[in-house]
C-alpha cells in the first residue's frame, strides 16, 4: 500500500545540535539511491520491538536502504532516552531527534489529536486508518499543534480495532451484557459500559490470572495481537467477531530543528518512507494475525457476531461521547467539529 496524500504532511524537524551531520568522505561510488551527508537521530520508545512498533521499524529501514546507512535512524526501546509520557517533552526540547508518543497519555498538551482515538469511528482496516492519519496530520490545525511542541509528524503508530474475548456464556444479546465484569479501557470502556458491563481496569500482565481465577469475565484488547500475546485465547470461550468497537493512534514525529536541519533529500525520503512504514507494519500485523486465527481455532473459541440490537446500543452511546469530545476541545479554541467531520470524511473516502 502506498499513501496517495503522504507527500501533504507538514514535516519539518528537529536539533541541529545533536544531529551528525558529516561529508561523505571522497572514494568509490556509493551504492546509495539517495546520496547525502552521513546523519544519526536518537527514536526514543518504551517497550520492546513489537507489532506496535514495526512501522517505525519500516520506515527506518526504508531510509537506510535508500542511502546505504548514511541516514540511521537509531531505535532505542526501553524508555533509555524518556519515560513514555515524557517523549513529547523531549521532542520539544531536542532532547533527542526524534520519538513515539501517545496523546492520550496527556490528552491536554494534544488535544486535536486525541480526535483519531475516539471509540467506534468508521474505520474497519490498518489500510483505511492509515489514509484517515495521513489525512488528519495534513489539516493545519493538527500541524500547528505538532509545531507547537517543536515536532513534525513522521508516521502514525497503527493499532487494529479492539474486540473482546471473554469466558462463560455467549454474549449475544444485550442482556447478556449486563452485569459482565470486563477489563476495558477509555472510549471503548464507555461503550462497553453503556452496554451494562461492569468496567474495570486490570493491567494487561494481571489479565490472564484474572480471567483464569474469575475475577473479571472478558477484557478488550486490539485484535489479534494482544490477546495472543497474553495468552488469553488459552482461557476464554468466545471472542467477538469483526465488532471493531475502535482503536488508538499513538505517532512518530521529529524534532523540528533535526528535521530542518536535513538535505532536502533527505526529507522527502522520509515522506517516501511513512508510506513504507505503514506497509510495513500492516504486512507483520497480516502475517502475525494468520498465526493467531489458527490458534483461537485451535482452542475452541466461538465467534460472537454483531447484532442489530447490539450496533444500536453502541452507536447510541459513541454519538455522546463524540459530541463530548467535540465540546471539551470547542472550549480549548480548537475547531473540534470540523477535525470531527474531516475524520469522518477521510473514512468515508478510504472505504
Amino acid at each position: 500500500m502506498r499513501i496517495s496524500n503522504i507527500s501533504k504532511i507538514g514535516l519539518a524537524a528537529a536539533l541541529a545540535c545533536s544531529t551528525v551531520l558529516t561529508a561523505v568522505p571522497s572514494g568509490p561510488a556509493q551504492a546509495a539511491e539517495v546520496d547525502g551527508p552521513k546523519v544519526k537521530w536518537l527514536f526514543s520508545l518504551w517497550g520492546a520491538r513489537r507489532g506496535f512498533s514495526e512501522g517505525i521499524e519500516g520506515l527506518a529501514q526504508y531510509v537506510s536502504d535508500k542511502t546505504d546507512g548514511n541516514f540511521e535512524i537509531s531505535l532505542q526501546y526501553g524508555e533509555v532516552l524518556s519515560s513514555s509520557k515524557e517523549n513529547l517533552d523531549g521532542l520539544h526540547i531536542g532532547a533527542f531527534e526524534a520519538a513515539a508518543f501517545c496523546a492520550v497519555y496527556h490528552p491536554d498538551k494534544t488535544p486535536a489529536l486525541g480526535g483519531l482515538d475516539l471509540a467506534f469511528l468508521p474505520i474497519q482496516s490498518l489500510e483505511a486508518r492509515a489514509q484517515v492519519v495521513e489525512d488528519y496530520y495534513a489539516l493545519p490545525v493538527v500541524q500547528e499543534e505538532f509545531a507547537k511542541w517543536n515536532s513534525v509528524p513522521l508516521i502514525g503508530i497503527l493499532m487494529s480495532n479492539y474486540e473482546a474475548m471473554g469466558t462463560g456464556d455467549l454474549p449475544s444479546t444485550l442482556d447478556k451484557w449486563d452485569g459482565m465484569r470486563i477489563s476495558s479501557t477509555g472510549g471503548v470502556g464507555q461503550l462497553i459500559a453503556s452496554m451494562g458491563a461492569s468496567v474495570t481496569v486490570i493491567s494487561a500482565p494481571d489479565m490472564y490470572q484474572s480471567m483464569e481465577r474469575g475475577v473479571i469475565d472478558a477484557a478488550t484488547f486490539p485484535y489479534t495481537y494482544a490477546f495472543a500475546a497474553y495468552r488469553l485465547h488459552e482461557i476464554a470461550d468466545w471472542v467477538t467477531d469483526d465488532w471493531a468497537l475502535g482503536a488508538s493512534v499513538c505517532h512518530a514525529a521529529a524534532n523540528k530543528d533535526a528535521y530542518e536541519a536535513l538535505p532536502d533529500q533527505y526529507k522527502d525520503l522520509l515522506k517516501e518512507a511513512a508510506a513504507a512504514g505503514y506497509e510495513h507494519q500492516i504486512k507483520k500485523y497480516e502475517e502475525v494475525d494468520i498465526e493467531n486465527e489458527i490458534a483461537f481455532e485451535e482452542a475452541g473459541l466461538t465467534r460472537v457476531p454483531m447484532t442489530d440490537e447490539i450496533r444500536t446500543a453502541i452507536e447510541a452511546a459513541a454519538t455522546p461521547s463524540w459530541e463530548a469530545w467535540v465540546a471539551e476541545v470547542s472550549e480549548k479554541g480548537l475547531p473540534a467539529q470540523d477535525l470531527l467531520d474531516a475524520i469522518f470524511e477521510s473514512a468515508e473516502n478510504a472505504k
